[in-house]
């Protein structure tokens, strides 16, 4: 059976970079099973909900199975209630479980509050508390360079360290 993961972040946020933010999560799927030899099943909205879903339904399924969580982190992650639900849900799943190395936070945007001793936002407190893998500096990298492969590489042979360690 494939591990099952949910990649969380703002549809805007994808749109104004024409995309990167789900082919950034595609690629790190096919570098953990080029590295693993096994099969992700990564939960991306746009892949995964089809006209006539229930989305939050869907959504609230994959979160209740998932292994591991990829918030993708800017500013307006924090403003969208269905983000900041999805967070929440997981952290609240994985607190329960003890498994909260399986949250990998990606700051893909800068977020001046993360950078404060102790953030207003509870969620910020969360995900600065979590520790997020920069990603400001590889974002207007062009995916076939290498310094976009190699560090897509680290985010998925960390995601498999962190998946063995689990096991």
């Amino acid at each position: 059976m494939d591990l099952l993961g949910f990649w969380s972040y703002v549809h805007a946020d994808d749109d104004v970079d024409m995309g990167r933010v789900t082919h950034l999560g595609k690629d790190i799927v096919s570098n953990y099973e080029a590295i693993k030899a096994e099969g992700i099943n990564l939960f991306l909205d746009r892949d995964d909900l089809h006209w006539g879903d229930i989305w939050r339904d869907q959504v609230d399924e994959a979160l209740s199975n998932v292994a591991f969580f990829i918030p993708v982190i800017t500013p307006r992650y924090f403003t969208r209630p269905e983000c900041r639900r999805e967070l929440q849900f997981f952290v609240t799943k994985a607190d329960r479980l003890g498994i909260t190395e399986l949250i990998l936070p990606i700051l893909y945007i800068d977020v001046p509050e993360l950078h404060e001793d102790e953030p207003n936002d509870p969620l910020m407190q969360i995900v600065k508390r979590i520790q997020w893998t920069p990603w400001l500096e590889y974002r207007f990298e062009d995916r076939v360079s290498g310094r976009y492969r190699g560090a897509v590489d680290q985010l998925a042979r960390e995601l498999v360290r962190r998946v063995n360690a689990d096991e």
